[in-house]
């Protein structure tokens, strides 16, 4: 999602259902507190919890009340949990092993093995007895192993938790370490270096991309294709009680998962994004509509490397152009609740993204998605989605490179609890590549994730 580049603040967090997958939850999303905001937020219709482009790690919010030790594989740790936290000191903790592969079509027919280990830190200064209203987060992930981006020759990847911090490297990076400081209950200042996808409790994916939906598609908008993963940044958020709730961030242009971001601060200008999000009861039933807009002060070429979708190489190099922009649309709406329990139901999500088209090589772009609970009886603590995405690239990146052609696919994916903390998770994407003339691929994967 969704709110994309801006989604920024996309993590995780979101339509709960039911789930018991970290420490971002719709039971637990009461709070006005900032914690980001996200293509998929919470369905919490009454208070809107502020905005913030990029996803940084998870605010007081994620743990209003601290992690329920039903989700973790280790329970409360023999108390310590519980005994931190009402210190000011939140943990979370989840290793998640992919095995994935390209069944037919595509470039090249393989499975690979992969693996991620996140860490999340959460301090809260007022219980630590220092001052009000601040927060510290700190996002730490391990990538190892192999995907299999790149073998389905497709854009959008088909594993995003795995192409990040960087897509082809066993890696361990600090992606997210941010400061927030509440001024009232809905309005805050927050800086650091700010990860766009991990650590908002409103997107329905919740933890980092290892919760729901494997491709990127559903986890971001792509038409923020050029959106830098981790990179210094600041913003303030600010909302009313039943108005709109308000973001504006700022953040320079280079990627750095590996580094601080210094190195390269101001060199090709910032981003700037803004973000209103309403809530809505249409039907009686909780939604949200958010409006978004990035603009990129530098300058850029057609088809330069991005940080969210895999571009083809040995494209005509074009001349840099200033300036580029992106506008977006999100709508998450309940279309069932549970009548005995409001965090269980059905929700749609929608994302509409308009590029500049040139230096942006992405035009358009839409996805929605359905997730929900599992109907079947005694699997209550079970999701599955399903998905469908359409990415038009650009005129003038086809023209730079002939064998572009507009990108769609389908996803599904069952979400199984095995035990406290421990999920399984069988995916099917069925995906029509954006390079000709590759035929339709067709890729299984396998995920199990376990929460300490």
């Amino acid at each position: 999602m969704a709110s994309t580049v801006l989604a920024w603040w996309m993590g995780f967090g979101g339509l709960t259902f039911g789930q018991e997958e970290g420490p971002g939850t719709a039971a637990s999303t009461s709070s006005d507190r900032p914690s980001g905001t996200s293509v998929y937020p919470n369905f919490d219709a009454g208070q809107e919890t502020p905005a913030a482009p990029v996803t940084p790690p998870p605010g007081p919010d994620s743990y209003p009340d601290g992690p329920k030790s039903s989700r973790f594989l280790l329970g409360d740790v023999f108390g310590l949990r519980p005994t931190w936290e009402e210190r000011g000191v939140s943990f979370y903790t989840s290793f998640t092993q992919f095995e994935q592969g390209v069944a037919s079509g595509g470039f090249r027919q393989a499975f690979r093995w992969g693996g991620k280990f996140d860490i999340l830190a959460h301090l809260d200064s007022d219980k630590l007895g220092l001052w009000e209203g601040g927060m510290f987060d700190l996002f730490v992930e391990s990538r190892l192993g192999q995907s299999v981006d790149g073998f389905a020759g497709v854009f959008s990847p088909t594993n995003l938790a795995m192409f990040f911090p960087v897509p082809d490297a066993q890696i361990t990076a600090i992606t997210g370490l941010k400061f927030t400081q509440a001024i009232t209950d809905r309005t805050g200042l927050f800086f650091g270096k700010l990860n766009a996808l991990n650590g908002d409790r409103e997107k329905f994916l919740k933890y980092p991309l290892t919760s729901r939906f494997w491709n990127g598609a559903f986890n971001f908008n792509l038409a923020l294709d050029r959106y830098p993963y981790s990179t210094p940044g600041a913003g303030f958020y600010t909302g009313w009680e039943r108005g709109p709730s308000l973001a504006f961030l700022v953040l320079d242009s280079h990627n750095a998962p590996r580094t601080s971001g210094f190195e390269n601060l101001g060199r090709n200008g910032v981003f700037l994004y803004a973000e209103a999000k309403q809530a809505t009861t249409f039907f009686g039933l909780p939604g949200k509509q958010t409006f978004a807009g990035l603009y990129g002060s530098g300058s850029f070429t057609d088809l330069a490397p991005a940080s969210f979708i895999e571009l083809p190489v040995g494209a005509t190099p074009s001349p840099k152009k200033a300036g580029t922009w992106t506008l977006l649309w999100h709508t998450e709406q309940r279309l069932w609740v549970d009548p005995d329990d409001p965090d269980r139901g059905l929700g749609l999500y929608v994302q509409t993204g308009l590029g500049d088209g040139n230096p942006n090589p992405v035009r358009g772009f839409v996805s929605v998605a359905l997730c929900g609970n599992s109907p079947l009886p005694g699997r209550e603590g079970d999701l599955l989605g399903v998905g469908f995405y359409d990415l038009g690239l650009s005129s003038k990146a086809k023209s730079q490179f002939p064998g572009l052609r507009d990108e769609r696919g389908v996803e599904l994916f069952y979400n199984l609890r095995v035990a406290p903390g421990w999920h399984l998770t069988p995916d099917l994407q069925i995906l029509h590549p954006g390079l000709a003339p590759v035929d339709t691929a067709i890729v299984f994967g396998l995920r199990m994730k376990i929460d300490f």
